[in-house]
């Protein structure tokens, strides 16, 4: 299924847009996170799981009103990965931010959590995730320059073959979140975030 050179890419778009309505004194934001996924091994949406599923687009739309003190607003895009690799790694890379505002939004103040679970005829161990991944971190710590490693596979996610393809899945959980502030601007602030399946 999966060749020393094939690689797989997930591409994240964040789109952070700021409008204010005519005579209102509040602002809102609307984040939009597009993944589409291309590539020859098994991925796909976690809430559509199927093999037509595979290479899928997932829309993720976080919409905030600045204030302070206010909860974070988060939104999820998960995805699920198949290989009988018994070493892969998964690894990310962002585009340099655009921003049209100035909005006065950084890398930083995106957080990102990174999680993972496996279905009953998977191996939960088959992916490790890597520091500064085990916990939240933030956009900043996915690099512009060059990709960082997010999970390190030491063995092939099925530990049993699954004729119905519905509970072999190794799964990756990606949450977004960014806090309402007042010290945002309007404007439209906007990553891509790609996501490769390499191997080894």
């Amino acid at each position: 299924m999966f060749t020393k050179r094939q690689s797989l890419s997930l591409t994240l778009i964040l789109l952070l847009v700021l409008l204010t309505p005519l005579q209102s004194f509040s602002q809102s934001a609307t984040v939009p996170i597009n993944i589409t996924v291309n590539g020859t091994l098994t991925i796909s949406d976690a809430n559509n799981d199927a093999s037509s599923g595979t290479n899928p687009t997932i829309n993720v739309n976080l919409s905030i009103t600045p204030d302070l003190g206010a909860a974070a607003v988060t939104g999820d895009a998960n995805f699920r990965i198949r290989t009988n690799r018994s070493t892969w790694r998964l690894n990310a890379q962002r585009t340099v931010e655009v921003d049209t505002g100035p909005t006065n939004i950084v890398a930083m103040d995106v957080g990102v959590l990174i999680s993972t679970q496996a279905g009953s005829n998977a191996n939960t161990m088959a992916g490790t995730l890597l520091a500064p991944f085990t916990a939240q971190t933030d956009l900043g710590s996915i690099p512009t320059v060059s990709p960082v490693d997010v999970i390190s596979g030491t063995a092939k996610t099925s530990t049993a073959r699954d004729g119905s393809n519905t509970n072999n899945y190794f799964q990756v959980n990606t949450r977004y979140s960014i806090l309402p502030d007042f010290f945002f601007q309007p404007g439209t602030w906007r990553t891509t975030i790609t996501y490769n399946l390499v191997s080894p």
